[in-house]
């Protein structure tokens, strides 16, 4: 928002010099950007240019009479309201136009006034040179008022040629089939059916809060003028400008949300300036159609409240002086509180705590001393899942990883060829605004983010890339959003120590660093793996599966040969796992035991089984058996080959054996392993290998 300080201090007594109003004002929360000297006028002292950054949530201060509320009150000044040609309730105007708004929920409230007599000319170099100074092109006297009445009330204003609307009957209706429309820029809009317009009957005239149209503008043989001023739905406006790429002063305040009990007065203001700018004539009367007129809601707040909020105690006078400051009435009152009514233009003050900041922001937030909360001191601990995360990155980190963070969009094709975890096809959830064309949808996965990386690598000549992500990822169909784990390997890795070196990475490489997580989140014991032959996008027989308690934790592979040529990349590793269901799986807390103190035995054992059999349902099988003597199961070895039977495989095995309170003998060992290999010939149908 701009405004130059002479433009402000017409409707406030300023004694002091821009610098401190601009220091006054962001201390206030309304952000000082720029302060600039305007070249001097002869009949005026030197002005400035200042340039405040207005949140969102204050979309009243978009106009000058509502900043000069606040350094009003902030300087405990009386602010000064500008001249108006105040308008009558005579039934003229109301006979020669007729306003109708088809959707009130769209515009809750239309205001329109009529002069004659216009004499379209340039503007007084008053009136010209305070515009220009604020950003805005002066055109003529007649659009140059609704252009400065908007930067004074902050209400943005429309003009039409009354003599070039055909039925004199105002229509305010979203656009429905209506699908091209030129604006007042001579360019061609192609209308969605939920643009708001402003009709003459059924010819559209204007592209509502956003633009007129160049069917119905002002001309240098204009005469009679209708002045238009509305509340309109602010997330329609916004809609629509993003929609269309057109950024106007009026769309920026009805975004926002202009105050709909302004319409009249900003339309008496126009008009009073029209009579004096271009010698118009007021025809008597207003139509005032507001069919969403909603009433007020009263605010209790609470002395006690405040001392409580803010640390310290503010008198009721001195309270209610504040609040009057800022157009708030005072209702009612009582021992422990006020009642108030917020005014219609501040619609950010909704709940009692808002009332206390604005109490804190007049007094000043210099003025609230710094004091220590009342609270007791005690230990905490951070929380559990943090701090698996901390430590799983700090895991993958040590292991050469790299942690990358990717936006979380992707294309259509990205989704359908990598589309995550789950049994079932999920829906992905589609952007209405995307960012970037391409990227058109949220990522089912977090693997097309790690491949997007990859390939940036590959055309940079990098001769590998190890990295991870922990994120989000997001379905429609089923409807939520879980947190991920993904990683991919691609080419050399490089080794230090007595291995140093470079060694290609490969499916082990992966299923170590997988084992590594799944040992860090605790629930290596009892997790199985099986063969994932069903996910097109990894290589057949290259890949796994990882799998909890019949639910599906992941997936870890090298990507399939077709997959990664369509990408126009080498060959690469990846893995996903589900880090929520890690999480709920992990146990509530660590289990720790003594050193053993007597020495383990080990046996192999070696087996042949057919050639699909999974070397996995060995291994569980052995621990299921809880027998005390058996410590540990491992798979060292798998062959293929003379001597072996084709289309069957050998499996070779690591069983150790401990007791906690003696050394085993060879003997007992003997025996027990006797007696198990012969147990897994028998369940499993294998035969030992010689």
């Amino acid at each position: 928002m701009k405004l130059t300080f002479h433009w402000l201090k017409a409707f406030v007594d300023v004694k002091e010099s821009p610098q401190k109003i601009g220091q006054i004002l962001t201390m206030a929360g309304l952000e000082v950007e720029s302060l600039s000297p305007l070249p001097q006028e002869k009949e005026e002292t030197e002005d400035w240019l200042i340039e405040v950054a207005v949140t969102p949530n204050r979309g009243d201060c978009l106009g000058i009479l509502s900043l000069a509320r606040e350094v009003a009150a902030l300087t405990r000044r009386r602010l000064r309201f500008p001249s108006v040609h105040p308008h009558t309730s005579d039934s003229s105007l109301r006979r020669l136009v007729k306003v109708e708004i088809a959707r009130p929920r769209l515009c809750p409230r239309y205001s329109a006034r009529m002069v004659r007599g216009v004499q379209v000319d340039s503007s007084p170099s008053w009136m010209r040179s305070r515009l220009e100074a604020c950003g805005i092109r002066s055109v003529n006297n007649v659009v140059d008022v609704t252009n400065w009445v908007m930067l004074e009330t902050g209400q943005p204003l429309h003009v039409f040629d009354f003599d070039h609307l055909r039925t004199k009957r105002i229509v305010i209706r979203p656009a429905g089939e209506m699908q091209r429309f030129f604006t007042l820029d001579r360019v061609e809009r192609e209308l969605a059916p939920e643009d708001l317009l402003i009709c003459d009957g059924a010819t559209p005239v204007a592209l509502a809060g956003i633009m007129g149209g160049e069917n119905s503008e002002v001309r240098s043989d204009t005469h009679c003028v209708l002045l238009e001023s509305a509340h309109f739905d602010p997330l329609t406006i916004r809609r629509s400008a993003k929609r269309l790429g057109l950024h106007s002063e009026a769309a920026h305040r009805f975004e926002r949300g202009v105050d709909p009990e302004g319409t009249l007065f900003a339309l008496d203001r126009a008009v009073s300036l029209l009579a004096q700018v271009a010698g118009a004539i007021p025809v008597p009367g207003v139509v005032d159609c507001y069919p969403g007129r909603k009433k007020g809601r009263p605010l209790w707040l609470r002395e006690e409240r405040v001392k409580r909020l803010l640390g310290i105690e503010l008198k009721r006078g001195e309270i209610e002086k504040i609040l009057k400051s800022l157009g708030i009435k005072i209702q009612g009152r009582s021992r422990s509180g006020i009642q108030v009514f917020p005014p219609s233009y501040r619609s950010d003050l909704s709940r009692e705590v808002d009332l206390i900041e604005e109490l804190a922001r007049i007094h000043g937030y210099e003025k609230i001393p710094s004091t220590l909360p009342l609270v007791r001191p005690r230990g905490s601990s951070a929380d559990l899942r943090l701090r698996r995360e901390r430590a799983l990155r700090s895991f993958l980190v040590g292991e050469g990883l790299t942690e990358l963070i990717h936006l979380p969009f992707t294309s259509r094709e990205m989704n359908q060829r990598l589309c995550g975890l789950g049994d079932e096809p999920r829906a992905p959830v589609l952007l209405l605004n995307p960012l970037v064309q391409e990227n058109s949808e949220m990522r089912l996965s977090l693997i097309p983010g790690l491949v997007e990386s990859l390939r940036h690598h590959v055309d940079q000549k990098a001769r590998g890339l190890s990295a991870f992500e922990l994120g989000r990822i997001y379905s429609l169909k089923p409807k939520e959003e879980r947190q991920h784990l993904a990683g991919l390997l691609y080419g050399q890795r490089e080794r230090r120590g007595l291995r140093a070196g470079e060694m290609p990475l490969g499916f082990l490489d992966l299923k170590g660093l997988v084992e590594g997580v799944l040992e860090l989140i605790g629930v290596e014991e009892r997790v199985v793996w099986s063969s994932a032959d069903t996910l097109p996008y990894l290589h057949p027989g290259r890949a796994a599966s990882v799998g909890y308690d019949g639910s599906h934790l992941g997936y870890l592979g090298e990507v399939h040969p077709d997959l990664a040529e369509t990408l126009g990349l080498p060959p690469f590793l990846i893995f996903e796992l589900d880090f929520e269901r890690l999480v709920q799986y992990a146990p509530p807390q660590l289990t720790v035991r003594s050193l053993p103190r007597f020495p383990s035995v080990e046996r192999d054992l070696a087996l042949v089984v057919k050639g699909a059999f999974p070397a996995q349902r060995i291994i569980d099988w052995i621990k299921g058996l809880g027998h005390s003597l058996i410590e540990d199961a491992q798979v060292f070895d798998q062959y293929r080959g003379a001597p072996i039977p084709e289309g069957k495989k050998s499996l070779a095995y690591t069983i150790s054996y401990r007791a906690e309170d003696r050394t085993l003998t060879d003997a007992e060992v003997n025996g027990l392993h006797q007696d198990l290999v012969a147990q897994i010939s028998q369940v499993f149908g294998a035969q030992p290998r010689e």
